[in-house]
């Protein structure tokens, strides 16, 4: 078993490889039997809930939509095998989506919750909360 510190630095080296705007981070942080959970948000009412291959088919579509996605960590508190992330993400889209046109601002505020063994996520469950764009709401 890992300390608690090598498993927030294992979660910061993750963040650090996510805002390189590559795959790079599902392949080397998330073990090979890796479950990720996405709880519903407005677009994806049920929700998205798979394997490693899965997450990472899921990221290739969201770096093609949002080529300038990032996340920035806001919090984040790690016990044992556990660590929880508060953060923030946001990106422009490239295409039209839905009700979102190209050049549109997204946010996101998103609680994670993760579990690692010997350094590689295991279960990760994000909870999303869209963040209004100011500009709209003035």
């Amino acid at each position: 078993m890992l300390t608690f510190q090598q498993n927030e630095s294992a979660i910061r080296r993750c963040v650090d490889l996510f805002n390189k705007r590559t795959l790079e981070w599902v392949d080397t942080c998330f073990a090979e039997n890796a479950e990720w959970i996405e709880l519903p948000i407005p677009g994806i009412s049920r929700g998205r809930q798979g394997n490693r291959a899965f997450l990472r088919e899921t990221a290739e579509r969201i770096l093609r939509l949002y080529p300038d996605r990032q996340m920035s960590i806001r919090n984040l508190v790690a016990q044992d095998e556990q660590v929880v992330l508060e953060l923030e993400w946001w990106g422009t889209a490239a295409a039209a989506v839905g009700s979102l046109s190209v050049g549109a601002q997204v946010r996101f505020r998103v609680a994670s919750f993760f579990t690692l063994v010997d350094g590689l996520i295991v279960r990760q469950a994000d909870y999303c909360v869209p963040i209004p764009n100011e500009a709209a709401s003035q």
